[in-house]
């Protein structure tokens, strides 16, 4: 068991939060080449990556906002009510020269403080090869795993998690309907 527990101790998790804030009305660019917008600060990823969701929603007047590492975990630890404030003083910032109404709603994702998830997505980590998937991905007894993690190709994405969850399927209706139960990892160097 203790090479199950080192296996999962070698990869980390990301953070990379999308907050969703509602306004009252629009008062940012709209059109063709203009759903994207950024925002440069002296501080590192403060809610620098932004989108508008007009096209797919339309009237919601609602936009996106993308953090990562560090400030996700810092605005999880934040009231939304501080974190609206901080995202319409940006906003403010950033349109000057608009009448930027205060967000009436917010909604911020809180995975990494979650204690069934601690993170958004596995962060593979460089050197990883073959043999650690494998390690990741191998049953200990009956308990088998399965998830984006265990995606040797799409980790990290939500049809790795999908594909994955297929495999392990396979691999229990095998081990049920033929007996075949055996999971074999070769050695890191063969």
């Amino acid at each position: 068991m203790a090479w199950k527990v080192l296996s999962i101790y070698q990869f980390d998790m990301a953070v990379y939060t999308k907050i969703f804030v509602k306004f009252p009305r629009k008062f940012w660019p709209e059109g063709k080449g203009r759903e994207f917008f950024l925002y440069a600060s002296s501080r590192r990823g403060y809610y620098g990556v932004w989108q508008e969701l007009e096209a797919p929603y339309p009237d919601a007047n609602v936009l996106l906002v993308t953090v990562t590492d560090e400030e996700s975990r810092r605005i999880e630890q934040q009231s939304d009510n501080q974190t609206k404030a901080e995202i319409v003083e940006v906003l403010r910032s950033m349109f000057s020269g608009e009448d930027v109404p205060d967000a009436t709603d917010i909604l911020v994702p809180r995975w990494w403080s979650d204690r069934f998830y601690r993170g958004t997505f596995s962060n593979w980590p460089i050197g990883v090869n073959r043999y650690e998937y494998d390690q990741l991905r191998a049953p200990v007894g009956r308990v088998y795993f399965t998830g984006e993690h265990t995606s040797e190709h799409y980790n990290g994405y939500v049809h790795g998690a999908y594909l994955s969850g297929i495999d392990s399927a396979d691999i229990l209706i095998k081990c049920a309907h033929k007996r075949m139960c055996k999971y074999h990892i070769p050695g890191k160097f063969d």
